[in-house]
């Protein structure tokens, strides 16, 4: 098992879908390259259950967020026979960065949700971030 952890910014619109016996909500996020100011990294994600279900109730697209996941990989055959695979991060937990209003300049209070690892993260505040 790999942990990731990025702190990035939304970059859809948030929408919950049913899966099987669950839902699912299926998203990607934008990180700023820690060294080259320039460059950002798309990354896709999926947060089940109730972990989608918050994140779609309390983020919207542009919201910064702190994800803790695991690497996944699907391997598939398109409708052509093709082999393909697709790499993405499920989502175990997540932390707000900011207020619901958005202020600039301030980090909201250290707010967590199905968080196994609290202990273990890292603090983050304006200061520490890359961006």
């Amino acid at each position: 098992m790999s942990l990731t952890i990025l702190i990035g910014n939304i970059t859809n619109d948030l929408e919950v879908k049913p899966a099987g016996q669950s839902n699912v909500l299926k998203f990607g996020i934008a990180v700023k390259d820690e060294y080259k100011k320039d460059v950002t990294h798309f990354f896709q994600l999926e947060a089940w259950g109730g972990t989608g279900e918050n994140i779609a109730k309390y983020f919207s697209k542009g919201s910064k967020i702190y994800i803790e996941g695991n690497l996944k990989q699907n391997r598939f055959e398109d409708k052509e026979g093709n082999k393909r695979e697709k790499v993405f991060v499920n989502v175990r937990s997540f932390k707000f960065l900011e207020s619901k209003g958005g202020n600039q300049g301030q980090v909201a209070p250290k707010q967590q949700v199905n968080d196994p690892f609290a202990n273990s993260a890292p603090e983050v505040n304006e200061n520490t971030l890359p961006f």
